[in-house]
Order: structure tokens, then C-alpha cells, then sequence
């Protein structure tokens, strides 16, 4: 698969300090492959017919990926046994140029793997004695507080377990990259609600990730930017690695960044890059498959590469155990890298997603095994998701044996039977209302098994032994179901680890909202239906009464104008996409929360008129019980409204 054409020589010449194998460009040849790809160098060593078959059968997952999914570039790179087995790219950077990716020098947005930097620092410093990872962090912070809540103070282990219980918030995404304001007066802008004690439940956060990072520069006394380059990435020789945004890159590296892609109607169109601005920690790095080799073999080394250490061998493995232990069979944090089992081998890693990018990076030492996916489209993630489990299954070369259903189980299936939000969202904003559609619902199986559907999709699990509440589907995922004091189920955890979701009680239920709007529209509709049927009739009512009838006509086109709005912001926000929330909150937005008002002024008239319409409107009995229902619809559409943020909440 890997084509000889260069010397050893001109590898050492374009091999920086710390560089071991990557991929090179090759020009295509004459009529050019369906899904070309650079090659790779000869490296100081021969592969070894593993390693062959082992990249053989990672170019076919990502030929069979991109033909699938029409992804129009692809990075990859593996390592093993401390060695890059290769580091290449697929495809094309720019579609309109032709211009093919290459494993070493075009870039790829890395999003949310980004933390493992910010992670790798902090625990830089807790070796060298400035961080304490069980401290309150405000003993850390200059210029800032966290306030106090629960009775318990927020640490860096909380911070690096993402349940330092904050609430979700948009804002970090609402500000341009090529705006002066600080990364302190950023967090101190839009620092989110605590809406659960520390530890209780893990709730992924970019602003507390961002957090870490001010820590980083108010301990070590230097920018975040200049710790990241001078500790980490100039030592590794990670030279084409940087924070740095697309707009503000140099001309050099905004040539070599791929251009990131939507779909459309079968056509690729250049999406437009995610801005976060100051949280830049959180995820606006860009790097290269040969670069991110570097950094995995520097995690599997134990925090040692090419003989460049950032940390003993010993800080290293404090950063990849567990510093909460509620669900060792499933997936949570290790110090801020994702830890996961699969085929009960541990594994570590990060996601990450911006716009129009994909990323994910899986390590397993168990197996001195590294695997670094990207892809310049977000049309499908199942590659950058799967392409580390299938690797894993390839060098074991064992048949994989998932979890099956339990008869025995099926009677206790009932207790996790339910609806449940994910806590990654708003809970004291407008924004809260965006978690009424994030709802997943768990159901039993009649073989012993539960189906947990969310987002229209849904996924067998069948209970793992050995492991209480623990569920496995036939990929290897895992879900923990978490419980109160009292034993009743009460939560569980997604297969990513970063992800809790609650369960719904009777007042949270976002089918009630749905209910509402639902019955007040019906409602609305057949008020103005009788409206028109008794034009030029003789109808027998009072002047009060058609008084009344004015007002719930207009209540009635109350309810469709709100209705509009609703409509007009999902429509807006679905097309806004991450990078356009600079323009947050739209008119749409506004306009909706107007709205919202108004409907829940007439919620309140309706109630209100309840009395007259049944005392004095000379109404029949029909129209007397339809207009109370109607008022009931929007009183509970009113307080719909007001428990999901749309009316007397901000935004972000």
C-alpha cells in the first residue's frame, strides 16, 4: 500500500527534531484515483507485515467511508508499540483547487481534542506542585470567583470530570475570534449557573474547560497560548500544530488548513469555520495526522517521547485513573480524557466537532495502541466513531461478544422504564427551551433487554453481567444507570462518558409543553372556525358575550403568531449553525419571546374570563365549555412558557 519513491536522506531533511514517520504528497497520477491519497515516507525502519495489513485495512474503512458518506477529506493516523505505523490523508483539502491533504502539513480542526492539552498542562503543574487537584479553585483564580453553591467548593477534579455542575450555556460561541476581549472578562461574562453540587452528575462543559485554562495562566503566570507552545508543542516538535483561528492564521498556515465542507443537495459548499474567541482552549486547535502521532505516542510513552518528557511516568498515570469511580464498567472522564471500556479493555481519548469538522483520538495501553481520526465534513460522524473500536477488533482479531438479553431481567426492566433530559443544558436561560427536544425514552424489552431511543434513533442494550445497572449494545457501548438513596432509578450515563441524563418527572416532561401548544392551537383554530360559521347568523349572546368573542378571536391569532415565531426560530437556528451565533440572539429569537408575552397576557385575559363568559355571556352550553377549554390551553401553555424559559428568563 505505501509506495518507495524517497530516500532516506530527504526524510531526515524534512523531518523536524521528534518526527518519526508521516505521510507525503505525491502528485496525482494521470487520470487521478477516486479517492487519492498521499503517501507515506519510507520511515528508518520496515513495517512489519502487521503493520501492513493493519494500514491496508484502514485505507478500506475510509475508502468505503468516504464513497458512503462523500466526505472529501480525511486524516488519519495510527501508532503502535511505540512507533507511527502511518500518517496520512485522504482525499481532498480543497475540492474547487483539487488541491489533495497530506498527513503532515494540512491542518484539520481538532475541536474539543483540543482539552487534552489543557489537561496535559494542568496536570503539568500539579506535578511541579502548583495545582492541588482536590483545592477550590477560587483559591487559584485571580480577577474572578466562582459564587458559592450547595455548600461545596468546585475543584480541578471536578473541572477535569466535567461535573463541576454547571449549567450549559451558548454564550462561548457568541464571540468573534478577532475580538480583544479577554479570556477573564469572557468567563466572567458568561459564567454559568451551578445547578448541581460538584460531583453529582456529569454534565460536559466548555466554559469550566475554559476555566482551567485561565487557572493555567494565573499559576503559571503566562498566557495559555505561550504554555501550550513553549511547554508542550515546541518540545514535542508539534510544528504544525496551533490555537491559532482561521481568520487570524498566518498565510502559511490558512494555506494548509483544509477547507471544511457541507452537503448539499449532493454538492459540497465551504461551511463557514466555528468561532469561539477567547474560549479558544475549548476547542479551536488545528493540527495534522503526523503531528497528533506525536502527541499519542507521547501519552503512551507515559507522558515521555523521543526522549522529550513533559511528566514522570507517575503523574501520568494519575491522569488517566479515574478520579470518580461510580461506574467502572462504563465510560467517564479520566482527568479530562475520555475513558471508555471496550471489550473490556480500557480505553482513553477525545472527540471533537466544529463546524464542518469531526475528529476523534482513541488510545489503548493495554495495546500501545493510538488511533487519530479527522474529516472535513459533519454530514456523518460514523467514521471518526467507529474507526478506533474497529482497529481494536482488527489487531485482536477475536470475535467480538456483546452483551445478550436476560429473561431473568425483564420483570426488573420496569424500574429504568422512562423519559430523560440530558443535563448538558440551560437551565436559568431562554436557551432551556432548545433541551425539550434533547429527550431520550427507555423502554423494556420482552427478552430481558432495554431500548433507549433518543433523536429518532434508537439502540438495543441488554444488561451487562457482573456489572449492576450496566447495558451494553452490540458495538460495545455502554450505558450506567445511576440511583438515589432510596435505590429508584434516577439517571444514567451515555457510552461517551461526558453525557448524564435525568429522569423526567411530572412537571419536567416536555411532552406537556408540546400538549399545550397542541391543544391551545387546536383550540384557537376552532374558535375562528365558529367565528366564520356564525357570520350572518342570529346568535344568541349578550353584548358581553360578544365582547368576549372578540377577545378570544384575538387571543386565537395570538396563538398563530407565536406559532409563526416558533416555526421562523426553528428554521433560523437550524441554518445558523455554530459559526453564526455571533448574531445570537436573532430576531427570530426576539421576536419569538414577544410573542411568548402576549400569549401568556391572553392566557392570563382567558382565565380571567371565565367568570362572565359562564355568567353573563348568553353563550350555549357548547361554546361556554369549548372557550373554558380553549382558556385552560393557553393558561397551561402560560406556564409552559414560563417553566422552559421563553417569558421571564434571559438568554444568552
Amino acid at each position: 500500500m505505501m509506495r518507495l519513491f524517497l530516500v532516506v536522506v530527504l526524510l531526515l531533511a524534512v523531518t523536524p527534531p521528534g518526527m518519526q514517520t508521516w505521510a507525503q504528497d505525491v502528485p496525482p497520477p494521470d487520470p487521478a484515483p477516486s479517492t487519492p491519497v498521499d503517501e507515506v515516507v519510507l520511515p528508518a525502519f520496515e513495517p512489519t507485515r502487521e503493520e501492513a495489513v493493519l494500514e491496508g485495512f484502514v485505507d478500506g474503512v475510509v475508502a468505503a467511508h468516504m464513497r458512503e458518506h462523500d466526505a472529501p477529506a480525511v486524516t488519519v493516523s495510527v501508532v503502535r508499540n511505540g512507533k507511527i505505523v502511518f500518517a496520512k490523508a485522504y482525499g481532498e483539502k480543497d475540492v474547487e483547487a483539487r488541491d489533495y491533504a497530506s498527513g503532515h502539513e494540512t491542518l484539520f480542526r481538532i475541536g474539543s481534542v483540543s482539552k487534552t492539552f489543557t489537561w496535559t498542562a494542568v496536570m503539568m503543574l500539579e506535578e511541579r506542585g502548583l495545582i492541588d487537584l482536590d483545592a477550590d479553585v477560587n483559591s487559584y483564580l485571580k480577577d474572578m470567583q466562582l459564587p458559592e453553591a450547595f455548600g461545596a467548593p468546585v475543584t480541578m477534579n471536578d473541572l477535569m470530570a466535567h461535573r463541576a455542575g454547571f449549567e450549559d450555556t451558548l454564550k462561548v460561541f457568541t464571540y468573534p475570534d478577532e475580538g480583544d476581549i479577554s479570556l477573564t472578562d469572557a468567563l466572567k461574562e458568561t459564567m454559568p449557573k451551578r445547578v448541581y453540587p460538584p460531583g453529582a452528575r456529569t454534565s460536559y462543559s466548555n466554559w469550566g474547560s475554559a476555566l482551567a485554562a485561565k487557572i493555567i495562566e494565573d499559576v503559571s503566570g503566562v498566557s495559555y497560548r505561550t504554555f501550550l507552545e513553549d511547554e508542550i508543542l515546541k518540545p514535542l516538535a508539534m510544528l504544525h500544530t496551533t490555537i491559532t483561528a482561521p481568520a487570524l492564521m498566518t498565510e502559511q498556515d490558512r494555506s494548509e488548513l483544509a477547507t471544511g465542507y457541507d452537503l448539499k443537495a449532493g454538492a459540497y459548499e465551504p461551511a463557514e469555520y466555528m468561532q469561539i474567541g477567547p474560549f479558544a482552549p475549548a476547542g479551536a486547535m488545528a493540527s495534522t495526522a503526523a503531528d497528533m502521532a506525536q502527541w499519542m505516542l507521547l501519552h503512551l510513552g507515559g507522558g515521555e517521547h523521543d526522549g522529550v518528557r513533559l511528566m514522570s511516568a507517575d503523574a501520568h498515570e494519575r491522569m488517566w485513573t479515574r478520579a470518580f469511580n461510580d461506574r467502572a464498567a462504563g465510560a467517564d472522564l479520566a482527568h479530562g480524557f475520555m475513558s471508555t471500556v471496550y471489550r473490556d479493555i480500557v480505553t482513553v481519548g477525545h472527540g471533537g466537532a466544529t463546524t464542518a469538522f469531526y475528529t476523534y483520538m482513541m488510545l489503548v495501553p493495554e495495546l500501545d495502541l493510538g488511533v487519530f481520526v479527522s474529516q472535513s465534513t459533519t454530514n456523518d460522524r460514523t467514521l471518526v466513531s467507529d474507526l478506533g473500536a474497529l482497529v481494536i477488533d482488527h489487531v485482536l482479531d477475536l470475535p467480538a461478544t456483546p452483551a445478550r438479553d436476560d429473561p431473568q431481567f425483564a420483570e426488573r426492566a420496569k424500574a429504568f422504564a422512562g423519559a430523560y433530559l440530558d443535563n448538558r443544558r440551560s437551565f436559568s436561560l431562554f436557551e432551556k427551551l432548545f433541551a425539550s427536544s434533547a429527550k431520550a425514552t427507555v423502554a423494556p424489552t420482552e427478552g430481558g433487554g432495554l431500548t433507549v431511543t433518543e433523536g429518532g434513533k434508537s439502540e438495543h442494550f441488554a444488561p451487562l453481567p457482573g456489572a449492576p445497572d450496566t447495558f451494553e449494545n452490540r458495538k460495545g457501548d455502554r450505558l450506567v444507570f445511576g440511583r438515589d438513596a432510596k435505590g429508584r432509578v434516577t439517571h444514567f450515563t451515555d457510552a461517551s462518558g461526558v453525557h448524564s441524563y435525568d429522569r423526567v418527572t411530572l412537571g419536567s416532561n416536555p411532552d406537556y409543553l408540546n400538549l399545550a401548544l397542541g391543544a391551545a392551537l387546536f383550540f384557537a383554530a376552532t374558535t375562528l372556525l365558529g367565528a366564520w360559521r356564525r357570520q350572518g347568523r342570529e346568535v344568541a349572546q349578550t353584548r358581553a358575550g360578544a365582547l368576549l368573542g372578540l377577545g378570544a378571536m384575538a387571543a386565537s391569532v395570538v396563538m398563530f403568531v407565536f406559532t409563526g415565531f416558533t416555526l421562523w426560530v426553528l428554521a433560523d437556528l437550524s441554518s445558523l449553525g455554530a459559526a453564526g451565533l455571533q448574531a445570537y440572539p436573532t430576531a427570530s429569537v426576539i421576536a419569538m419571546r414577544l410573542a411568548g408575552y402576549v400569549v401568556f397576557a391572553a392566557a392570563f385575559a382567558g382565565l380571567v374570563s371565565l367568570w362572565p363568559v359562564w355568567r353573563s355571556s348568553g353563550w350555549s352550553l357548547w361554546r361556554k365549555l369549548h372557550h373554558t377549554l380553549f382558556a385552560l390551553a393557553l393558561g397551561l401553555l402560560g406556564a409552559m412558557l414560563i417553566f422552559w424559559n421563553v417569558i421571564f428568563a434571559g438568554t444568552a
